[in-house]
């Protein structure tokens, strides 16, 4: 109902004459101003002092100060109206705004469906003619129809008979070019305007770019950087077509959808006629109108999305964030989930100026005119390859190598990257692309790799890296790149790495090229990111990349003339180099090194974080390849001889109980040998005091271990899994619940007659119905009735339990319906490679861990998005984060009697992604706080507190340390994390009750003391958020580690805080608070990490043990002692677990580390293969370096499986050298450092397997 009530011709002076109509004018954006000033202007011409008009955006009401004094204007008012950019939340003083409108005639223009409403309920004449012609008049827009707007309220209100026009229509949809200043209504028409046909474009080779940007733009005038656009492709010899249109359908406007503009603008008789897409429109068509989501398929071309900033060009230029929250939300999170790459600014939104008139701060979209030629040069670049003939291009592929060794060329998670690479190589030269020499395999390119100059420095003297390298880059050509460097990084280069060309792969004072040239192909390594050639730089996290790092790129494009480049796997350091979070700017370090090169990166599905960094600060394009094939760990070797023996025990109970003492002590010797007892700590004395107990932990273990999900093998993109693989792979993928079909496992046990849940909580105990001897042995057989199920239905057979349950055929339907399918277009991973080289459009796709019941993100071969940071975490992901801090305090207080006071938590950005923030439900549950969702959309509103007597614990101290990319990623959730602990320690509760509270209040009383002002003490004492310093990423341990630049770990927890001691949150961005870091890391006693798949472990790579091992470290380094750590297992979120830092190592030991089963996968690649199983003794003495978990009998067992065994030697000899003796070089480093109490005699023989392989190696090498 209306606002206002009464008579109306009173009220608002319809009958009277007044001198001066008073209108003020709210417009949240902005969008519009410019036109309405304008249009005020030439009112004041054509009727000066009739009317007063104050107009007012978000930005000019940013605080309460400025609200109160801009009230006076709204109590005056004669007309209020009120535009709105998505409700009532677009702007805070909303209510406030109102309120002071009483007296005055309200409209607020209505919108979305929050919009609707509350013009429908505040609107004075809601509804009426007046009503609907001012609707259209602000629809309609443009300075011609404020003017009209503006005309009718003077006529309205003073009484004059000012003649105005009705609501004109604008054009809604149209072709722009700013040298013609008009419209083309039709693509015949404005290809007629330039005086050209698509018959001469096409016979001239020209590259056509399309543009799309909001029709808002060019009725408001606020063109300045689609000229600059448009001026510059001709520049560059491209053509353009630049239209605009409104996105989204309306009635009023009735305008063309956006399948109307591409088939009418950017095709002919369905052929697209352009090469590129430039977008400079925010949000996803998929999020907000699905209807069109095609429509880049449909246009088919690679897709550039033109970041238009909401932040000042000096916010944009001074900070290393670069974006907003909302920026990176609408500019790059949600334009990812069409396929579009993310690349650079090209305007940011600045006041042009200060309308004196109205007092309207006119806003703009200033044009960045040198990110403008980045990236018109860029979508030239993706352009010209669906242009040049396949035979003509040029493509570099770019191995990782880290660290810098010759075992770990081509480094790739869960990738076979050099049978990758000939699979695409294989490819390319079907499609008639330049490639002499084919390789019969992998490690045959492998080879020719390793003979030619690699990343690793030790075997070769300069004068043979000369003679081996692909090419030499001569003085005068890195003089002028280094020259056309911004002065900014030439100096900070030269102060990190000396003069050019500095020390690096420099001989004769040239620059080597590492790698070899195949025909048109380029097939080389990533240099070194500079840490481990220079390990006094550790405590640096800005150090510049080298001169080596910027000049192998350069000769890649200038020297080499690539077309595109290829970085193969997960994952490489470009895009991790200093320089902003997002909309890079000329001086940041990636946008240096990739320059105008497209970029095709093939990347695991399960890694959104991490190929979402390559996304956004290399703008690539990413084609996601599966994972390896999963399969149960199993029982072998010394588990499966023990577990035997449990076995016959059980059984002897019954039937030959003279025999128990002997088979007690039989397997006691058993464990012990093989240190099983260790792994469920548990003593001698203990396990004879009750053995029967004492056999339940053992064998409830190692059931554990074997029904744990390991990797078998690599991937190799393109090539569908087959035969026993596939079955393995598909029973993972359906183990749990995927959507509303049931977990075949589940369904198994159900038909069986089990209780699934009791299986798994008591593995150990007999199995209640006789049929088999334990629970244990239940859940193997159900396993293997799944695996025989999937078996069936791939070989169109049967299943065994088709008939037998209600569940069976929807399983079995969504396997062979769904599953299978979606595995068979794997093949496509090969497809969008080359799609991408051919300038084409590579679909976009889901991103996370399969195998955790999300097949709905198959098939891979896509460009994978991840999710919108506003809607994290989510209701479900809440639902597991409580579930993950019930367990967490469960454990604690079976451990220590009591709740955990302070905790580290360690928080990345793929787990974020993975499973919509359960991590951070977890810790906002801790602490006592929970999400605020809007009911509509989704999206996080704020935070509420949970009443104490709602709570199970008291609330919890937690601190952060994110990772670089989750700050980058989730800056909204580092602001909401610091505002929990804001709100938890402003709360007036007890310190038995509030744990936080306590500590901010003692702390901020100890910093007052030291003559700290009250307020910023208590500001400093509530800092729980930690991270890299701006424009860095990382932890500084790996580097440290590799380069041998530590003494104890301590030393490391010392590069721990130097690298992640800054404190963000309300306010604050990366301001250098170390010295209050290491006040939380006194407080802490326990460290938690959570992992959500076992297609991931702590031993996956040296990230984990970075984080979560350098956390314990500098807690140790600062306290004196070890804190608790935790490892959260949230693999089935429906089962969540914890396990102690030790425990997990040893499960992940037992389960894949020494199980014969993991390290044949791994045999089956080769030379990666052996670098793989060369890396994982790498992150165990990581792991002990940092947190000391790997015990002498896990040495040993490492010594004696990867080192010292006669087979794995021949076959390390055979593929992969340089794998063997990193692995005893880096035990020995174990034994020298005391890491390791060895026997002289396995030390003797680590020492003569090292002399041997080094000899071997150096004869290769000569």
């Amino acid at each position: 109902m209306p606002y206002a009530e009464g008579n109306m011709e009173e009220d608002y002076g319809m009958k009277k004459k007044k001198t001066k109509t008073k209108t003020v004018v709210f417009n949240a954006t902005g969008t519009g101003m410019i036109s309405m000033a304008g249009a005020f202007r030439r009112i004041e011409q054509e009727y000066p002092g009739c009317m007063d008009l104050q107009a007012r955006t978000s930005d000019d009401l940013f605080d309460s100060k400025m609200m109160e004094r801009f009230t006076h204007h709204l109590q005056t008012a004669d007309c209020v109206i009120v535009i709105l950019h998505g409700g009532r939340k677009s702007f805070r003083f909303f209510d406030q705004l109102i309120e002071a409108s009483r007296n005055a005639l309200v409209f607020i223009q209505p919108g979305d469906e929050d919009e609707m409403s509350l013009s429908a309920r505040y609107s004075t004449e809601y509804g009426s003619d007046f009503f609907n012609e001012m609707v259209r008049f602000i629809k309609f827009g443009g300075r011609e129809n404020w003017t009209n707007l503006l005309r009718s309220l003077i006529k309205r209100f003073s009484g004059e008979g000012i003649p105005y026009d009705p609501p004109q229509k604008m054009p809604c949809e149209g072709i722009y070019h700013p040298r013609t200043g008009g419209v083309s209504r039709t693509l015949k028409e404005y290809l007629n305007s330039q005086g050209t046909s698509l018959r001469e474009l096409e016979d001239k080779k020209t590259p056509v770019t399309g543009m799309w940007f909001y029709q808002g733009y060019y009725v408001d005038g606020n063109l300045g950087f689609v000229d600059s656009l448009v001026n510059e492709i001709e520049r560059q010899g491209g053509f353009p077509i630049a239209c605009f249109y409104n996105r989204f359908p309306d009635r009023i406007l009735n305008n063309r959808d956006p399948v109307w503009v591409a088939e009418n603008y950017f095709q002919v008789e369905g052929k697209t006629i352009i090469h590129v897409l430039l977008s400079c429109m925010v949000f996803s068509m998929r999020l907000t109108l699905p209807e069109f989501a095609g429509v880049y398929e449909k246009i088919g071309v690679p897709v550039l999305q033109a970041i238009t900033l909401f932040t000042t060009r000096r916010d944009w230029k001074e900070t290393e964030q670069g974006a907003t929250p909302m920026d990176v939300c609408i500019s790059a999170a949600q334009p990812e989930f069409d396929g579009i790459l993310i690349t650079v600014p090209v305007s940011t939104r600045d006041a042009a100026e200060q309308d004196l008139l109205t007092g309207a701060t006119l806003l703009r979209n200033m044009p960045v005119e040198e990110r403008i030629k980045k990236i018109v040069s860029l979508a030239g670049k993706w352009a010209m390859l669906g242009i040049k003939p396949n035979a003509e291009k040029r493509v570099a592929i770019i191995f990782h190598n880290y660290p810098p060794r010759n075992d770990r060329i081509g480094c790739a998670a869960g990738l076979d990257s050099f049978e990758s690479v000939r699979s695409i190589l294989n490819r390319l030269k079907k499609e008639g692309y330049s490639i002499e020499r084919e390789y019969e395999s992998g490690d045959d390119l492998a080879r020719e790799i390793l003979d030619r100059v690699t990343a690793d420095r030790r075997w070769l003297i300069p004068e043979r890296m000369a003679q081996k390298a692909a090419d030499r880059i001569r003085p005068e050509q890195y003089s002028a790149w280094h020259k056309s460097l911004p002065e900014k990084n030439r100096i900070h280069m030269v102060k990190d790495w000396g003069d050019i060309p500095g020390g690096l792969f420099v001989h004769n004072n040239e620059v080597m090229v590492n790698g070899i040239i195949n025909g048109n192909v380029y097939i080389g390594i990533q240099p070194p990111r500079g840490f481990v050639e220079q390990p006094e730089k550790i405590h640096d996290p800005h150090l510049a990349p080298g001169h080596h790092y910027i000049f192998h790129y350069r000769w890649i494009r200038d020297v080499f003339r690539a077309d595109a480049v290829l970085h193969i796997g997960k994952h490489g350091s470009l895009e991790w180099l200093p320089g902003k979070s997002l909309a890079l700017s000329e001086e940041c370090y990636p946008d240096i090194s990739i320059m105008d090169l497209p970029n095709i990166y093939p990347y695991i599905i399960n890694d959104p974080g991490e190929g979402t960094q390559a996304k956004r600060r290399s703008y690539a394009c990413v084609v996601d390849h599966l994972i390896p094939v999963m399969t149960n760990a199993d029982r072998y070797e010394e588990l499966e001889e023990v577990d035997t023996k449990i076995l016959e025990y059980i059984q002897t109970k019954s039937m030959n109980p003279g025999r128990l003492p002997v088979l007690r002590k039989e397997i006691w010797q058993l464990a012990a040998k093989h240190n099983l007892h260790s792994d469920i700590e548990v003593s001698e004395d203990e396990a004879f005091s009750d053995f029967d107990g004492f056999v339940e932990r053992l064998h409830s273990y190692l059931s554990e271990v074997a029904d744990t999900a390991i990797n078998d093998g690599l991937h190799i993109m393109g090539i569908v899994p087959e035969g026993e693989g596939l079955a393995e792979l598909i029973t993972q993928l359906v183990r749990l619940k995927n959507g509303d079909v049931p977990s075949l496992r589940e369904a198994i046990a159900r038909q069986w007659g089990y209780d699934y849940d009791k299986l798994l909580q008591y593995r150990g105990q007999p199995d209640p119905t006789g049929r088999f001897p334990t629970n244990a042995i239940v859940i193997t057989e159900i396993h293997r009735a799944a695996l025989e199920t999937v078996r069936a239905v791939i070989d169109g057979q049967e299943p065994r339990m088709a008939d037998e349950s209600p569940e069976a055929g929807r399983i079995k339907g969504f396997i062979s319906d769904v599953v299978l399918p979606k595995l068979g277009k794997t093949t496509e991973e090969i497809d969008a490679t080359a799609a991408a080289l051919s300038g084409r459009h590579v679909l976009p796709g889901g991103s996370g861990a399969p195998t955790r019941g999300m097949v709905d993100i198959l098939p891979t071969g896509r460009n994978f998005f991840s999710v919108d940071p506003f809607k994290i975490p989510s209701p479900t992901a809440w639902t597991t984060g409580k579930a993950l801090g019930d367990a967490l305090i469960e454990r604690h207080i079976n451990e220590t009697g009591g709740p955990p006071e302070s905790i580290g938590m360690v928080i990345w950005g793929s787990p974020t992604m993975r499973t919509m923030g359960e991590d951070i439900a977890e810790a906002f549950y801790l602490m006592g706080v929970k999400p605020v969702w809007n009911e509509k959309n989704g999206r996080i509103e704020g935070l509420e507190v949970i009443p104490a007597g709602e709570l199970k614990f008291p609330r919890v101290d937690v601190t952060f340390r994110t990772s670089g990319f989750f700050r980058d990623s989730f800056p909204n959730l580092m602001e909401l994390l610091d505002e929990a602990a804001a709100m938890v320690a402003a709360l007036k509760e007890s310190a038995e009750k509030n744990f936080l509270r306590r500590n901010v209040l003692r702390e901020a009383e100890e910093l007052v003391k030291r003559g700290i002002d009250p307020e910023q003490a208590l500001r400093e004492a509530s800092f729980r958020v930690f991270s890299d310093p701006p424009g860095a990423y990382g932890a500084g341990i790996p580097a440290a580690i590799d380069a041998k630049a530590w003494e104890k770990s301590e030393d490391l927890g010392e590069v721990y805080i130097t690298w992640g001691g800054y404190a963000y949150g309300k306010g604050v961005y990366g301001e250098d608070r170390r010295e209050t870091f290491r006040r939380r890391l006194s407080d802490i006693s326990l460290v938690v990490k959570n992992e959500d798949s076992r297609e991931y472990d702590l031993f996956s790579s040296d990230d984990f043990n970075a984080y979560f091992g350098g956390f314990v470290a500098a807690v140790k380094a600062v306290s004196g002692s070890y804190p608790r750590a935790y490892s959260g297992d949230a693999s089935d979120p429906e089962r969540v677990k914890y396990r102690s830092l030790q425990q997990e190592t040893k499960h992940i030991f037992r389960s894949k580390i020494l199980n014969p089963k993991w390290m044949e996968g791994l045999m089956r690649h080769g030379y990666k293969g052996a670098g793989d199983l060369s890396r994982a003794v790498d992150i165990s003495f990581h792991w002990d370096a940092t947190s000391d978990v790997i015990e002498d009998w896990m040495y040993d067992a490492l010594s004696e499986k990867y080192a010292l065994d006669e087979k794995m030697q021949k076959w390390f000899k055979e593929v992969n050298p340089y794998a063997l003796q990193n692995i005893t070089e880096r035990l020995l480093e174990a034994a020298n450092r005391g890491m390791w109490n060895v026997s002289e005699e396995m030390k003797k023989r680590l020492e003569d397997t090292y002399l041997d392989i080094e000899g071997d190696i150096e004869e290769r090498t000569e």
